[in-house]
This record gives structure tokens, sequence and C-alpha cells, in this order.
């Protein structure tokens, strides 16, 4: 699922928080990383240009499994 929005570049103050990068696979999202989120912004770009397919980066305390489950 490839989004019309253009990934931004987070503010120097949150470059460095950390964050989990996700993949989503079928019916479920799959953590591949932990990292900080200016890392997480250029993984994403590189896996956009490399496979067109899209990364997702949540805070490491949210885990949006429990969010698909409900839908």
């Amino acid at each position: 699922m490839i989004s019309p929005w253009k990934t931004s570049l987070p503010l120097e103050k949150y470059s460095l928080e950390r964050v989990v990068i996700y993949f989503h696979n079928d019916e479920q999202w799959v953590p591949i990383k932990h990292c900080y989120l200016l890392k997480a912004v250029a993984l994403y770009q590189k896996t956009i240009m490399l496979s067109g397919k899209e990364v997702f980066a949540f805070p490491p305390d949210l885990d949006p499994n429990i969010f698909y489950k409900l839908t």
C-alpha cells in the first residue's frame, strides 16, 4: 500500500527519538528494526527506491497489531 503523502524530514529535536520500523504482511504488522527516527526516514526512502514497498515507523510502546485486530 503506497501512501500519497510525502515523507517530510523530522524536526531536529525529534531525529534521535527511538522508533520501531514495521512492514505490513498480509494480515499482520511485522517489526523489522529498532532505530532512531532519522535513520527510519532514510530506510523508508531506500526501501521505496529498491523494492517499491513501504515500511512504517511507530513509537516503541505502540504495537500496530493491537489496532489492526480490532478492525
